[in-house]
């Protein structure tokens, strides 16, 4: 087993899961007040979003080395599918104690929790590569704050047209 392809599903699937979820939350969060949605929302993205960019990965890794015939992509496919619907999962870990959406409006957790995971993923890819933390950490705090920021105001825009 090749390693670097499994390692490739985890990274894909953790940065995914955190960035598209953040920016869920950041956009949804804003029109409930209903933690029922908060969960279906981000159990569908993890699910329907997970299962297509695992998929998208395998088929585009197959259509990289057409004459490959390792396991590789179906590594790639199961490292990115766990990963990202665990990543999307837990950010409904604060339902589990309280019903308020508090931290999720005004995207507390969301913002808190996305910068702890990407950290650690950063830290590792950092090590792995033998470069500086600050290469990766820095794009990704600024690309999940653009991300919350656009996500949120175009919910607010949609929700004073209601």
């Amino acid at each position: 087993m090749d390693n670097s392809d499994y390692r490739q599903g985890i990274f894909f699937g953790i940065n995914s899961g955190i960035i598209t979820t953040t920016g869920l939350l950041a956009g949804i969060a804003q029109t409930t007040n209903n933690p029922i949605v908060i969960i279906i929302s981000i159990v569908s993205l993890a699910i329907s979003d997970g299962v297509s960019e695992a998929y998208s990965l395998y088929i585009s890794k197959k259509a990289e080395e057409p004459d490959d015939t390792s396991h590789g992509p179906l590594y790639s496919f199961n490292g990115l599918i766990l990963t990202k619907i665990i990543t999307a999962l837990t950010f409904l870990l604060p339902l589990l104690f309280t019903k308020s959406l508090k931290h999720y409006k005004d995207l507390s957790w969301p913002l808190i929790w996305s910068i702890i995971v990407l950290s650690i993923m950063d830290y590792k890819i950092s090590k792995i590569r033998k470069e500086k933390m600050s290469k990766y950490i820095v794009p990704h705090i600024l690309l999940v704050v653009f991300i919350m920021f656009i996500t949120k105001f175009f919910a607010y825009l949609l929700s004073k047209h209601e």
